[in-house]
């Protein structure tokens, strides 16, 4: 006997034996019991999901001599003949080796003949978004009113690509991509029923690879088993198919976060030597930030990953609402901007090296913008009195007054046993922070500094962006500075004195009154708005850092 490949061994022949769509599934299901067959379905989603196994099921459902319903026998001629795929009343046709429009008309003039065997004639068009413009043209009239005996299941894995009209007169399903859970669970059966030994974590890696298709699945099963010898384990598992995609990049994330640019670096590159898909490995990187977030705020919520759950409890830890926040801002840039790199792995480099270099400003710090009067660049000036409008309008472009630069004297190396309290303002630049961890220590107030122990105290405006790993930066920075090994003490709660962000904003304040003054004294300045009519609505200053 030929051995038959899993994918066709195991495809479902009734909607019982149908893993997931279960909204599609019930909605057919009420619509055959209750006789309420729509003339035409289309069914859309990616590949490997069902589309042509429930198309095979319904015409199975319409055409058993058992009589129309949502259980067809299977066993009866009909149902026998539709499993082998040469019912005569069951039409396939793959649109896209047949998009000529003359293909499309033999198709339409063999509808008028009644069924051979079978109650309904049944037209199943796969990949009709292939089908060509005057093809469609053909098909709209028969498709919104075809004879009695003729039903249509359309399937594509591109709908957009389909003529409006054609979607209007349709019944429309979208069967969605399977779970890694629902994934694993029916390979368990089918190894099971197969008496083929396996690992659950093996099947949880198939699954993982096989992005939610379950043909996909089948067949990377298939590859394992052979390699394995009927025996399917992780090795096997991980020697045909890799490094789960998931794990590379679950690590890859844990690296960024620790700001280790060399190994994050060394990652991408490992998975470029292996071939990876940098797209997909895009989607995962944001479905794991989305995860990671999910976790923080609503754990319940998460209930079907691809990552190691425990993995990912410990990861959310290390890192800050904030920093995901702005992880997957940069991921969504980088969806744009991978199309236009040189080469994926470039584009995807570039993406995590933002992620790296990326040093969030709080919004209290962010820098003002350059001087203008009355509007941007371009836009017109408006006058009060007068309905005349000046565009481009007039820009002024004025040095922003000279502040007081902020003392930042070497301090003198401390040892142990330390006297006196150093200016933490200036100690900051000091101590290479990166990014949110800077932020935490320009918004806090120093308190204790000795030998064994240094104390801040956190602006509660700031206590969300706090957790352990920031202390544990800055602690080795002090640390590493001071040259000893105090332990650094972190609380939040109200401030006594100005934080060295506080004070920054001060300056920027000063600076920007005092550049409005004099824009304002400016006899030109002065000159023109009388002139004009105009009025002043925004002073904007670049102050530099």
């Amino acid at each position: 006997m030929s051995y038959k490949v899993l994918a066709l061994k195991w495809r479902p022949r009734s909607f019982e034996a149908v893993v997931g769509q279960q909204a599609t599934l019930l909605a057919l299901q009420h619509a055959l019991n209750n006789n309420q067959v729509h003339h035409a379905h289309l069914l859309t989603g990616t590949r490997g999901v069902g589309k042509t196994s429930i198309a095979r099921i319904l015409a199975k459902c319409l055409n058993c001599e058992q009589g129309v319903s949502a259980n067809p026998c299977g066993t009866c001629n009909i149902c026998q003949a539709i499993d082998r795929g040469d019912c005569p009343d069951v039409i396939e046709v793959d649109a896209a080796s047949r998009t000529k429009v003359e293909d499309t008309r033999d198709l339409l003039d063999n509808m008028s003949y009644a069924p051979v065997q079978a109650r309904f004639k049944i037209y199943i068009i796969d990949e009709v978004h292939m089908l060509s413009n005057h093809s469609f043209n053909a098909l709209l009239k028969t498709l919104e009113e075809p004879p009695a005996h003729v039903k249509f299941i359309l399937a594509t894995t591109d709908p957009q690509k389909l003529p409006i009209t054609v979607l209007s007169r349709c019944l429309q399903f979208h069967l969605r991509n399977l779970s890694v859970s629902q994934i694993a669970q029916q390979l368990n059966k089918i190894l099971t029923e197969e008496q083929i030994s396996f690992e659950d974590a093996a099947l949880t890696i198939i699954a993982q690879c096989a992005n939610g298709s379950m043909r996909d699945a089948l067949s990377l099963l298939e590859q394992v088993v052979a390699f394995g010898e009927r025996n399917v384990t992780i090795n096997a598992a991980q020697q045909i198919l890799g490094t789960s995609v998931h794990e590379k990049i679950l690590n890859l994330l844990m690296q960024i976060i620790n700001a280790d640019a060399p190994q994050v670096i060394s990652i991408v590159r490992d998975m470029a030597a292996n071939n990876a898909d940098f797209n997909q490995a895009l989607k995962v990187l944001q479905t794991l930030i989305y995860q990671l977030s999910l976790v923080q705020i609503l754990p319940e919520a998460l209930t079907d990953t691809a990552f190691d759950l425990e993995k990912l409890r410990l990861l959310s830890e290390k890192v800050s609402p904030v920093e995901l926040q702005i992880f997957y801002q940069a991921a969504l840039q980088g969806v744009r901007d991978l199309p236009y790199a040189p080469d994926l792995v470039m584009g995807f480099e570039m993406i995590v090296l933002r992620m790296l270099a990326f040093q969030p400003v709080h919004v209290e710090q962010a820098k003002p913008r350059p001087v203008s009067i009355a509007a941007p660049v371009a836009a017109p000036v408006v006058l009060e009195r007068s309905p005349v409008v000046l565009a481009p309008a007039p820009v002024l472009q004025v040095p922003a007054p000279q502040q007081a630069p902020i003392s930042h004297a070497p301090i003198a190396q401390a040892t142990a046993p330390m006297t006196g309290t150093p200016l933490w303002g200036d100690v900051i630049p000091r101590l290479n922070l990166p990014g949110l961890t800077k932020v935490i220590a320009e918004n806090s107030t120093l308190d204790v500094w000795s030998a064994e122990q240094i104390h801040l105290t956190l602006n509660e405006a700031q206590k969300a962006l706090l957790n352990p790993r920031h202390i544990e930066r800055i602690q080795e920075a002090l640390q590493k500075y001071c040259n000893n090994k105090a332990k650094v003490v972190i609380k939040v709660g109200v401030v006594q004195s100005d934080t060295p962000a506080a004070q920054d904003r001060n300056l920027k304040q000063a600076a920007q009154l005092a550049a409005e003054q004099e824009i304002k004294a400016d006899k030109h300045i002065q000159q023109f708005t009388q002139t004009f009519a105009a009025t002043i609505e925004e002073i904007q200053t670049n102050v530099k850092e």
